[in-house]
């Protein structure tokens, strides 16, 4: 029976995993904004990325559709997504910035920020590589997998009725992106970094991590009427799957602190983060490993409880960190320069 209990709650995890995923991207099909749909589009990347993976190395499925993609393509991206922290010396890292441009010493328009009612969302460095062609294949197989998995395992007159129950939350999901205010401008890393003093692997750090938590914030938003059902046995709940997201983010930071001693703004994290409850962490270990499908971490009442009331809070002690090393303002130096920068590109075209 235990065994049994398990087996059923490692298919719950991913076709919910998968449920939520495939959501997502119907919604963002569905939106003409060009802008929200990067922003939709950066999130199921990342999270597609080890969703696909994950089921694959678990023997439970295959990549959507017939592609010529390897596994050893799918682990090297989610491993990319997942493990990989920019440092200065890096020569991944080292590509980026000369293909970017991306100078913090001269007053250049080098990279490009999201901002949602003029708060900072996402900014492109963490997503440059995703845009060049020869990835194309590969990504879009990737968000894709989830709903095709999704389609495969819930029989069709089941998965129509979902989606007919699912139709007045999607309008008003709809409704509410539609009134979300995103807009791109071209910035300078220069100058987002001007009134700070740390050292360059920490500000690519927050051009990395920043618009992957606020992304993450952004979709929960997006979700936050906590949408749930029942299928049988199967459970589908977004709050299980959102829980799970930010998970991976906080276990990502405390990789990424474990392997980049060069990045001063760890220590300035934990001491934001030492009024936690010490239990936080084990438990949030826990929810994270849900992420592999060969097995099943439970995770009691009590201990939801306390992830539910600290995750949002070590996010935002995050961000605070960040947000307190940049800087962003749009006034008439800013156009001026802008012009200015603008003129001298098309004088070189």
């Amino acid at each position: 029976m235990i065994l049994q209990d398990k087996q059923l709650k490692i298919a719950n995890e991913i076709i919910n995993d998968a449920f939520w995923l495939g959501y997502i991207l119907e919604l963002k099909k569905k939106i003409s904004d060009y802008t929200k749909k990067e922003i939709l589009s950066s999130f199921l990347i990342f999270f597609s990325s080890i969703f696909a993976e994950e089921i694959i190395k678990a023997k439970c499925g295959a990549l959507s559709g017939k592609r010529k993609i390897t596994l050893k393509d799918i682990e090297n991206y989610r491993n990319y997504n997942l493990k990989y922290c920019p440092v200065i010396d890096s020569n991944i890292t080292k590509n980026v910035i000369n293909d970017m441009g991306i100078d913090f010493r001269n007053y250049i328009f080098d990279i490009v920020l999201y901002l949602n009612d003029n708060n900072l969302l996402d900014i492109n460095f963490r997503d440059w590589d995703n845009n060049k062609e020869s990835n194309f294949e590969l990504i879009d197989g990737i968000v894709a997998t989830p709903l095709k998995w999704v389609e495969a395992l819930i029989p069709a007159e089941l998965y129509s009725q979902i989606k007919v129950a699912l139709k007045d939350i999607n309008d008003k999901k709809l409704e509410g992106i539609n009134k979300v205010n995103i807009k791109r401008k071209s910035y300078s890393s220069f100058k987002l970094f001007v009134n700070s003093r740390i050292n360059s692997n920490d500000k690519l750090y927050i051009l990395q991590r920043y618009g992957l938590i606020k992304n993450a914030l952004f979709v929960e938003k997006i979700l936050k009427e906590d949408i749930w059902f029942d299928i049988g046995n199967l459970h589908f709940d977004s709050k299980v799957f959102m829980t799970k997201v930010k998970a991976i983010i906080i276990e990502m930071i405390w990789n990424d602190q474990k392997n980049n001693k060069g990045i001063t703004l760890f220590e300035k994290i934990s001491i934001e983060n030492k009024g936690i409850d010490s239990k936080f962490y084990s438990i949030n270990r826990k929810c994270r490993n849900n992420l592999h499908y060969s097995d099943y971490h439970y995770i009691s009442k009590s201990e939801k409880i306390i992830l539910d009331e600290n995750q949002n809070l070590y996010l935002s002690n995050v961000l605070k960190i960040f947000d307190d090393n940049i800087f962003y303002k749009f006034d008439m130096k800013y156009k001026i320069g802008l012009a200015l920068a603008k003129i001298e590109y098309w004088s070189r075209t």
